[in-house]
């Protein structure tokens, strides 16, 4: 269910190579440490990157940063990793508003009505190009927040504070992260989507040019805008 949503609303985005987010996963550390630590809802934990392709597997997992640390701060850090995230140039991945919309990512509009359960009420279909835009991309983002979802009631020790050091916990998230890749190949329906509620190794040509920045422009804005009108128009035209 997850890769059928993915795969069928990332199509009608193109370029979309799958989505991103971030999730906090509970620790314990230090007195001293805490304050480093403690996220805006007050949890001390760890924020973990997480990056989807359309098939619904994680391709990339930067897992380590402190609960304050910012979304766009750790998407940054992951970009400008010699083996870190690589996008190449004319591809994105969806995200929320947390992240610049820059070159190799893609935000909803700001300010326009955005989630699924908004739209469930209001009815009526999206009135410009903008909606939308913010329709679909919700539709396909959600799929990452989702998977998340998925994770933390598979592997009870990501639901609550562990013991284990940073270093430790760090690998015991990876290796949920691969076991869960490990499932999407070879357990075509998993049981435990249905308790979610809403929310191959590739060898790279040496010539394909990667997004080195990931900072808002005029450029990008404009593209955006085109992006969503002609999405608009071709609804329009259904």
């Amino acid at each position: 269910m997850l890769r059928s949503t993915l795969a069928m609303v990332s199509g009608d985005i193109l370029g979309c190579l799958g989505a991103l987010d971030g999730t906090h996963v509970e620790i314990r550390v230090a007195d001293l440490e805490k304050g480093r630590y403690r996220n805006r809802k007050g949890q001390i934990s760890i924020n973990v990157l997480g990056v989807r392709d359309i098939e619904c597997k994680f391709i990339y997992v930067l897992s380590g940063w402190e609960g304050s640390a910012a979304d766009s701060r750790i998407l940054r850090d992951a970009v400008n990793r010699p083996t870190g995230l690589k996008v190449p140039n004319g591809n994105y991945y969806l995200c929320d508003n947390g992240y610049p919309n820059g070159e190799g990512f893609l935000t909803p509009y700001r300010g326009v009505r955005y989630h699924l359960k908004e739209w469930d009420r209001g009815g009526g279909g999206p009135q410009s190009p903008q909606k939308l835009f913010n329709l679909k991309h919700d539709s396909a983002r959600n799929v990452i927040e989702r998977t998340f979802g998925l994770l933390k009631t598979r592997w009870g020790i990501l639901r609550s504070p562990s013991y284990y050091p940073i270093k430790s916990q760090n690998r015991i998230i990876m290796a949920c992260c691969l076991i869960h890749n490990f499932l999407r190949m070879e357990m075509s329906d998993d049981p435990l989507e249905l308790e979610i509620p809403d929310l191959s190794e590739t060898t790279m040509d040496a010539r394909i040019e990667f997004v080195s920045t990931i900072d808002t422009n005029p450029a990008r804005t404009a593209w955006h805008d085109e992006l969503a009108a002609n999405m608009y128009n071709e609804w329009m035209s259904r």
